[in-house]
């Protein structure tokens, strides 16, 4: 009897050791310390710039990166070309990735001065070894009668994409897809900034597209609710087809 138990104990140590590991393993692939570390800075304005930042979001999505903004409210591409920090934090060369978010409606009414400064700072940003995401808004509530609509943005960042060769976030189709589903959503304001819920979002795609993996899973809720994190954490993922 004595030799049973001793020998029931000697195996319940393994066992526990290996059940410990899955449970590890688990949760690593659920909070994402496995994914691999990048520095990324956002360039922007107040879309950017709201609910804490972008750079704060996604780093409570990707806790082992690095981030940082520079948002100041109302900016274009033009005004952070024309803004000595911006070009200085590029060319410092400490960056993985770069995201140039350009005013709402700039794409689609100067889409001519959209793309010749995000050529501008793309090419500065690749001189300094980093690579270029561009950050598609969305629709407005009132931009519809200007004709910035979200076939419209998807239509123009998609095509400068592909002029310079760099990766499009396409979080204004991931707001659409968010409200087709659930129109009682809030994604943003009457002005059009994001809310707590469009950030989260925006957040899930970003981490889609740097990282390239699915966002489902994501233990961070932001203050939302798990069932709502979770749908939009889901939305992300299916606008990215992961």
């Amino acid at each position: 009897m004595k030799n049973k138990i001793s020998s029931m104990g000697y195996l319940k140590f393994p066992v526990l050791i290996l059940l410990l590991m899955l449970l590890l393993n688990s949760c690593a692939s659920i909070s994402g310390p496995d994914i691999p570390s990048k520095k990324i800075l956002f360039i922007g304005n107040s879309y950017t710039d709201f609910n804490k930042g972008l750079d704060y979001q996604l780093l409570k999505f990707a806790p082992n990166s690095d981030a940082m903004r520079i948002s100041p409210g109302g900016y274009t591409l033009q005004n952070h070309w024309e803004d000595a920090n911006t070009l200085e934090a590029i060319r410092s060369g400490e960056w993985d990735m770069v995201v140039l978010q350009e005013q709402s409606q700039t794409p689609i009414n100067g889409y001519k001065i959209f793309a010749e400064y995000a050529q501008k700072l793309d090419t500065e940003i690749k001189a300094a070894g980093a690579e270029t995401i561009l950050f598609m808004t969305w629709q407005r509530p009132d931009s519809v009668q200007y004709g910035v609509t979200t076939q419209a943005l998807s239509n123009n960042y998609t095509y400068l994409g592909q002029q310079l060769g760099v990766k499009v976030a396409p979080v204004g189709l991931a707001f659409a897809n968010a409200l087709r589903e659930r129109p009682d959503l809030l994604l943003y304001s009457e002005d059009g900034h994001p809310t707590l819920h469009g950030t989260y979002l925006a957040t899930a795609v970003f981490y889609g597209v740097i990282y390239d993996r699915s966002p489902v899973g994501i233990r961070y809720t932001s203050d939302l609710t798990d069932e709502d994190a979770l749908f939009l954490q889901t939305i992300a993922a299916q606008t990215l087809g992961k």
